[in-house]
């Protein structure tokens, strides 16, 4: 088997990892982090005048036709800079408007999310509702009613997908987020990101895609969460490496002790699962196969793996680990954030165990 990217991808990820590593510093993440947005809106317009905001959008709305595995890529790339910008929930809402769209629906918000002038987010997740596929949230007579949390950039995005239920059936709809019915009530994430509690009340809304969008997009949501831990992890065991090999202790470098080395080998297995994982799950979505279950195994690797990566890379740093001043914190709070997101490990271990149950 041939896991090796092909030359699209390995150039979008080349110039995706070019403007990360150019623009991004503590300072600049800094800047950022203190701001009210979480929102490097530089950045972002860079990701836009280079095209990678419509990267994997139809040619035919100005994208560049790529696939879900470059989307990987751009995610891959976002994790090992932890970028603050809006990539996830835009270029997924995007993509889903893409492929299950009408015309009318897609022309109306895609070119201009290609072109910058307009965000997208999604609003899936309910409290105490761990079921993707049976929200909570109502849709009936072209209004929706019912709650929505962990909402990503909903106090600066245009439109978002909600999924809501709809004659005993999933499906999704669009929403103008700038609506007066719709009540926002912010809090903070893990990494320190503001999310946003949603409140639809008679909330007018148009009708994206039924059952068939919903579990689409539950997949790809699953693969691409695990395409930023994967980048995430992966700088965190590099800044390790560096640091014990330049670090020491009882005059030589940590990383001359066999305990050291042993615990890092173990991360280096379990990022090399999380990549393996996640590609394979991208490949059979980009394949248009179900990749339900590999999405699931990947989302676990990406999660009960991710933490002790995350653990074995603190531990190895100590006290230098936790200082804002040096970088390794900051992955270890998105680490943390992409552990839970959709469900940690046990969580996504029992959705497993009932998805191969039920076949």
């Amino acid at each position: 088997m041939n896991f090796d990217l092909t030359e699209e991808h390995d150039e979008i990820a080349e110039l995706a990892t070019r403007i990360l590593g150019d623009h991004l510093n503590i300072e600049v993440l800094k800047k950022i982090e203190e701001s009210q947005e979480w929102f490097d809106r530089e950045l972002w317009e860079k990701f836009v005048s280079s095209g990678l905001t419509g990267a994997t959008l139809k040619e035919d709305v100005g994208g560049a036709g790529l696939d879900i595995i470059a989307l990987v890529c751009l995610l891959r790339a976002q994790g090992q800079h932890v970028a603050p910008i809006p990539l996830l929930p835009t270029l997924l809402s995007a993509m889903t408007v893409d492929r299950f769209g009408t015309d009318e629906q897609r022309n109306s918000l895609l070119p201009e999310v290609v072109n910058g002038s307009k965000l997208l987010t999604f609003a899936a997740q309910e409290l105490l509702n761990d079921q993707f596929m049976e929200p909570g949230a109502s849709y009936e007579n072209g209004v929706i009613n019912g709650k929505k949390i962990v909402v990503e950039y909903a106090n600066l995005a245009d439109s978002a997908l909600v999924t809501v239920m709809t004659d005993n059936k999933p499906a999704i709809c669009i929403v103008d987020l700038k609506d007066p019915s719709i009540n926002m009530q912010s809090s903070d994430s893990t990494r320190g990101e503001p999310l946003w509690e949603l409140s639809f009340n008679e909330t007018p809304a148009e009708k994206l895609t039924g059952e068939e969008g919903v579990a689409w997009l539950f997949q790809i949501l699953l693969v691409s969460l695990c395409a930023l831990q994967l980048g995430v992890t992966e700088t965190a065991l590099k800044m390790t490496a560096s640091y014990t090999s330049e670090r020491e202790q009882f005059g030589r470098p940590l990383a001359t002790f066999q305990a050291v080395t042993q615990r890092l080998a173990d991360q280096f297995i379990n990022v090399g699962g999380i990549r393996l994982t996640t590609f394979s799950a991208a490949w059979r979505l980009s394949a248009d196969l179900d990749a339900l279950e590999d999405a699931l195994i990947a989302k676990w690797w990406a999660s009960e793996r991710a933490t002790e990566i995350a653990h074995a890379t603190q531990h190895c740093h100590g006290g230098m680990g936790v200082s804002k001043d040096y970088p390794l914190y900051r992955y270890t709070l998105w680490n943390k954030h992409i552990t839970t997101s959709l469900g940690a490990g046990t969580q996504t271990l029992r959705s497993l165990g009932c998805l191969l149950a039920s076949s």
